[in-house]
């Protein structure tokens, strides 16, 4: 893990709150849900790990996420809005959920 990647870890850490997005969205019944997302470093990215958001997602094996590489030249903060930024689109563009008004 590079050092600047550690650094961030440590900085996501040290805050004292659960590194969480919890973004409310409609499902295709029209109930209220939530997406919960777990944020985390590994190797040279932040991750956030969410419940699937389209088919494919549904179907695959794997866990879904978005996966952001991290850059030296934005800070924490900058890092964790980008990569909800993608969360964010990751639901529009997928079939099983609507972002909640």
């Amino acid at each position: 893990m590079k050092n600047y990647t550690k650094k961030l870890q440590d900085e996501l850490n040290a805050c004292g709150k659960e590194a969480l997005f919890e973004i409310e969205v409609t499902d295709a019944n029209g109930e209220q849900d939530f997406i919960v997302c777990e944020v985390y470093f590994k190797d040279d990215s932040i991750i956030a790990e969410r419940e699937a958001v389209n088919n494919k997602e549904w179907e695959s094996r794997y866990v879904a996420c978005d996966k952001l590489i991290v850059d030296e030249c934005f800070s924490l903060d900058e890092h964790l809005q980008e990569l909800h930024a993608m969360v964010i689109d990751s639901i529009n563009e997928g079939e099983l959920f609507t972002l909640a008004n």
